[in-house]
């Protein structure tokens, strides 16, 4: 419907793209988006696709935050619009370190917790998986 995202047809782009990505020369990627299932999906295109040497870099806790406006007004980024919506609530740990296991499990090489300075917590659980 008007306003919501086709998780699975954006998977679908998302494989797609890497795949490109790779063919142009990327090590590592390091999908944003925080769609459900991105990881397995880029992982399995670029297999396919013979690119088993490039390196994922899941962004597997996006807390919401007020620290992303200056890098959006460094960027000159003209999205408008509430992101909080794929974001994670900050009082949320447990669905942090769920979605760190199932993009490790997905066949994530590195996964990333940002903002890292609120969350010095989450990381060292992280780490200590």
């Amino acid at each position: 419907s008007k306003g919501n995202v086709d998780n699975d047809a954006t998977l679908e782009i998302y494989g797609a793209m890497a795949v490109a990505q790779a063919e142009a020369g990327a090590h590592m990627l390091g999908p944003s988006g925080m769609m459900d299932g991105q990881v397995a999906v880029i992982r399995q295109a670029l297999d396919e696709a013979g690119h088993q040497d490039v390196s994922i870099l899941a962004y597997a806790a996006k807390y919401a935050s007020a620290f992303y406006g200056p890098f959006r007004e460094a960027v000159d980024s003209q999205l408008k619009g509430d992101r909080r919506t794929y974001q994670m609530d900050a009082a949320n740990r447990r669905e942090a370190m769920i979605e760190v296991e199932l993009d490790l499990a997905e066949g994530a090489d590195m996964v990333m917790v940002k903002p890292a300075m609120s969350y010095l917590d989450v990381l060292a659980d992280v780490a200590a998986m």
